[in-house]
């Protein structure tokens, strides 16, 4: 998710939930809950109807992602 987060910029909760990083809505839920508590996702919320909630990666997010796509590179996934 965080490496999706870094290629995408903000996206909506329903755009993550499609790309079924975790199988439930409510572990998914959990999990974004758990980054933005650790600082790696911040959470806006859009005054609109419906309202949407769109999530970013921090600076500290990014920083994760750089390290995360270095290890990719390591273990020969790109």
């Amino acid at each position: 998710m965080v490496l999706h987060l870094r290629k995408a910029g903000e996206v909506s909760y329903y755009q993550l939930l499609k790309k079924g990083f975790v199988g439930s809505r409510e572990t998914f839920s959990t999990l974004l809950k758990e980054l933005e508590k650790k600082n790696i996702v911040r959470r806006r919320l859009l005054n609109t109807r419906p309202l949407r909630v769109l999530y970013a990666l921090t600076s500290k997010g990014n920083e994760v992602a750089e390290v995360l796509e270095k290890l990719e590179k390591i273990l020969g996934k790109k």
